[in-house]
């Protein structure tokens, strides 16, 4: 019917499809080698069994002449009948001739002559009166058929039952995956937790490792969400706190010059948060576009890219009485996310002049090193970060105790993030003259 869902292929289905197509081919092959060995067995079988045919068929001939030949016919019929000859075909019965001792006196033969040119046997008599030669029946080319007819049905059953039992295994060897879908159609939304199965099976604990993986990893985002969405909402308060304060002091203050000072600071308030809602959603995109294969690179030149970055920040140094300076080749190109190099190199220099005291230095330098690799660094002679606290300055809205400089805490995890985008990774190190703490950015050189 148009507009219902087409109805999703089954493994099961598929199994039982597989394995049946090769029971259709395997019977047909079965059923002509059961002929052929019944047909033309082999050397051995055949005269075993002409001895056998022959004693009874000698049996039957001894005794007196009168009634020999209806006592030979009695028993070629019972052999007939034991070995189920009558359902081959009359062509498929057993040949045979019966001479005297001296084989100069036909006594009697079978209803279709003895082919010279078929395997014989010859026995003789217990008494040593009577000689019986016996051969195989001539198996003519359709002579197949009748043993095909007789044997098809036999191999029939074998494989209607056969074709059950696939059926009923496959179905029952699917139940723990059937099993797993109904655990996983009643969990309630929201439910993270791992998934429990009774019993673990080759075949599905993949499947359930993957899946509690799966369910660990997205566990952890959500954390990792409502813990960044309550910092924020804690950092936020306090500035948004301020700038309310000193909006009302400026509404309500009479003189000129508090409400300069309410205005100024007021100014200063607005522009932390700014700057603070600036880096929450810089850190927000960094998180949503964490797959550096999605990532689109261009090819760069890092040395033009950090003379441009430094001259844009170098206002900020000289307000602050630091010197900066850049040690970089003239050019040197790597193919990467334009965007995210900003980020990480705005977030270092900035890092580095605000917690600088007056005077100081703040050195940035590029350069190619050993083992394949680009190295960006941005180092200072200020306080530096005690070793303790050098990973820790890499979470967000983490601030080293005893600082009094107005901040976000989310620059270096930016800077952290921005690099992991573009396959590197930020180390950190010593400062300039013994003094300070660098930050440097290692990235991967192309492959040639």
């Amino acid at each position: 019917m148009k507009g219902q869902a087409k109805q999703a292929p089954s493994l099961g289905r598929r199994m039982i499809a597989w394995q049946g197509m090769a029971l259709l081919l395997a019977w047909p092959v079965l059923s002509l080698l059961l002929s052929y060995r019944q047909l033309y067995g082999d050397p051995t079988q055949v005269k075993a069994q002409l001895r056998d045919w022959g004693g009874l068929l000698v049996e039957a001939a001894r005794g007196p002449a009168d009634g020999r030949q209806q006592r030979l016919d009695a028993a070629e019929r019972a052999l007939v009948r034991a070995y189920s000859l009558d359902q081959l075909g009359e062509q498929l019965r057993p040949r045979y001739q019966l001479w005297s001792a001296d084989e100069r006196q036909l006594l009697a033969r079978s209803a279709e002559a003895l082919d010279p040119a078929e395997p014989s046997l010859s026995l003789s008599a217990s008494d040593g009166q009577l000689r019986l030669h016996i051969g195989a029946a001539p198996r003519p080319p359709d002579s197949v058929l009748p043993v095909l007819a007789q044997v098809l049905p036999m191999q029939l059953g074998v494989f209607i039952w056969h074709g059950l039992w696939i059926w009923l295994s496959v179905r029952w060897g699917l139940m723990p995956l059937r099993q797993l879908a109904q655990r996983i159609a009643q969990r309630r939304a929201g439910d993270l937790t791992p998934l429990m199965v009774d019993r673990s099976y080759a075949e599905t604990a993949p499947v359930v490792s993957s899946l509690n993986a799966l369910l660990q990893r997205e566990s952890q985002r959500l954390d990792a969400e409502r813990n960044f969405l309550a910092d924020a909402a804690h950092e936020l308060r306090t500035p948004l706190a301020a700038v309310s304060a000193q909006a009302h002091l400026l509404l309500q203050e009479p003189e000129p010059d508090a409400r300069r000072d309410a205005a100024t600071a007021l100014r200063q308030g607005i522009e932390r948060v700014s700057h603070l809602l600036a880096q929450l959603l810089t850190m927000a995109r960094a998180e949503a576009r964490d797959d550096p294969a999605k990532q689109a690179g261009q090819r760069l030149d890092l040395a033009e890219l950090l003379r441009e970055r430094a001259a844009l920040l170098a206002p900020l140094a000289r307000g602050r009485h630091i010197e900066l300076s850049l040690q970089a080749p003239d050019e040197l190109y790597w193919l990467g996310e334009r965007s995210a190099l900003h980020s990480v190199i705005d977030n270092l220099l900035d890092n580095a002049i605000r917690y600088t005291p007056p005077g100081g230095r703040v050195e940035a330098s590029l350069r190619a090193r050993s083992g394949g690799e680009l190295c960006l660094s941005v180092a200072d002679d200020g306080p530096g970060i005690a070793l303790a606290e050098q990973e820790r300055v890499f979470e967000r809205f983490y601030r080293v105790a005893g600082n009094s400089e107005t901040g976000t805490g989310l620059g270096l995890a930016i800077a952290r993030r921005m690099a992991q985008r573009l396959r590197g990774r930020i180390e950190v190190g010593g400062g300039l003259a013994g003094r300070g703490v660098g930050f440097s950015l290692i990235l991967p050189l192309p492959a040639d």
